[in-house]
């Protein structure tokens, strides 16, 4: 793996992310600067930016490991189906008042619409999901390095913390897609050639019909109306709907990319294409498993790993020469950076605007609140190394990232839904809603209905939950109202009128 020519590759990637890293850092001169690029990035780099985020080492590694499974094929597809008619619902329902209010962070939209305390909620909530999900994030790209290099997991975690907090804690989010736009084109390009390169290893077309055929890892669509299984149409449709729209709309990690466009107009247009171009892109990680299938059944190795997620690494590792090997390694490294280096942004955004500036430290210099943010750039660094190395006895890891969104997501997107759609909800509502909506999701978890549904499940709780609070209604109201109505002493008009 250390062969001249992987190291040639390795190195000239490092070099060209801290050149972009250096050149976006040299103007920053606020908090406006740092995490919105002054609004004026290309929408075309944004939507790269957001597919580089999106498809992440998670994608990278875990895709193919579904469809190489037992049983795996092309169905997981399905949701990029509902995963574009989430984006068009965000373009038009949540980017349009993003836009109109000119936030930094969408928890500011909650601020404006409700409350201060809806706000830190959102932000807290965030807060639990983006440091878990990036947690596994770091994790699996970590997997990588450790598999192909025999680094030490713990080593390799920190390598790569260390690496994606070194540019976004100079260039913030410039340097965050900018770096994006380098990394797609890597780690897509890589895996392009790795579909090529499989097909010519495996023995061409009539070899992978035969093989992969009689395995049934052909099949695409799955018309079945069981809510159990995780990858039918149905469930695409409406999971895939709901898991994107709380994660594009309600996830100051992605949501933030979208707002440094000119204008809403060019930010519809970035989200929009990349639901469009998300199809292909699935089609070709989940095609690297199939052909993996295929290579291992004529090809066996008894060597081969009994965990999954380690199979590309491991491909990549003993059957690449040298120079091949060492691009797919970068597309690794670039799979992982592209979503480390955007979380820890939007994480240190959400921090200073939601939290330090309106509450610890208010009125002071731009400046003081730029030093800040790099210093939360690598406090939440060191935290998600933390929470990496906790995920090394967890299983299949693209499953487990959205396992643990569902508990967070669907609290989030509930609040947000309530305040687009409705003119109800109160912040001691939502604060009810968000944080009742987990153990409603723990208790789906414990049946067999598919993890898709999950967040669909939190999502309906809140909203329904959310929309019982008037605007003006306390705590004090609240309980007033639950015992007039246990006694039959009042009916839920009146309450209405009175809170009005």
């Amino acid at each position: 793996m250390f062969h001249p020519l992987n190291l040639i590759a390795i190195a000239g990637y490092l070099f060209i992310i801290a050149v972009i890293g250096l050149v976006a850092g040299r103007n920053e001169k606020n908090t406006d600067d740092y995490f919105l690029g002054g609004r004026k990035i290309p929408w075309l780099a944004v939507c790269l930016s957001i597919l580089a985020t999106e498809c992440s080492a998670v994608t990278f590694i875990g895709a193919p490991a579904i469809s190489f499974a037992a049983g795996g094929n092309y169905t997981y597809i399905q949701l990029a189906i509902g995963s574009l008619i989430g984006r068009i619902l965000i373009a038009y329902l949540l980017l349009i008042p993003f836009y109109k209010y000119k936030v930094t962070t969408v928890y500011e939209f909650l601020r404006i619409r409700f409350s201060r305390g809806s706000q830190i909620t959102g932000a807290i909530f965030f807060f639990i999901t983006r440091l878990l999900a990036s947690g596994v994030r770091l994790f699996v790209a970590s997997l990588a390095i450790h598999v192909v290099f025999g680094v030490p997991l713990f080593a390799a975690i920190v390598l790569s913390a260390g690496i994606a907090s070194a540019y976004t804690l100079w260039g913030g989010i410039k340097a965050v897609i900018w770096t994006d736009v380098v990394q797609i084109i890597i780690f897509m390009g890589g895996a392009t050639f790795t579909v090529y390169l499989l097909y010519v290893y495996s023995g061409g077309f009539e070899t992978i019909r035969q093989v992969a055929g009689s395995a049934g890892k052909f099949s695409v669509f799955d018309m079945s109306f069981d809510i159990t299984q995780p990858f039918t149409l149905l469930t695409g449709i409406i999971g895939g709907c709901f898991l994107t729209f709380a994660s594009l709309g309600t996830d100051q990690d992605l949501t933030q990319r979208m707002l440094t466009c000119r204008d809403t107009k060019l930010a519809q247009k970035a989200l929009i294409w990349t639901g469009i171009i998300d199809f292909p892109v699935v089609f070709v990680f989940l095609t690297i498993g199939v052909l993996l299938y295929v290579f291992y059944t004529v090809y066996p190795d008894p060597s081969l790993p009994a965990n999954k997620d380690h199979l590309f690494p491991y491909f990549i590792l003993t059957q690449l020469p040298p120079g091949l090997s060492g691009l797919l390694i970068v597309g690794v490294f670039a799979a992982a950076m592209s979503s480390l280096d955007s979380a820890l942004n939007a994480l240190a955004s959400s921090a200073i605007c939601d939290i330090y500036k309106p509450y610890i430290s208010t009125g002071r210099e731009e400046s003081h609140y730029l030093m800040v943010s790099r210093v939360m750039v690598v406090f939440f660094a060191v935290a998600l190394v933390g929470i990496a190395y906790m995920c090394k006895n967890l299983g299949m890891v693209l499953v487990l990232a959205f396992k643990i969104t569902s508990f967070t997501y669907g609290a989030l997107m509930g609040v947000f839904l309530i305040g687009v759609l409705t003119k109800r909800g109160s912040t001691f509502g939502n604060l009810i809603a968000m944080c009742s909506s987990i153990p409603v999701v723990f208790m789906v978890t414990l049946t067999s209905i598919a993890w898709p549904y999950y967040i669909v499940a939190g999502t309906l709780w809140t909203f329904a939950v959310g929309t019982m609070f008037s605007p003006s209604m306390t705590l004090r109201r609240f309980s007033t109202a639950m015992k007039n109505f246990n006694f039959l002493q009042d009916t839920s008009d009146d309450l209405i009128h009175s809170d009005k």
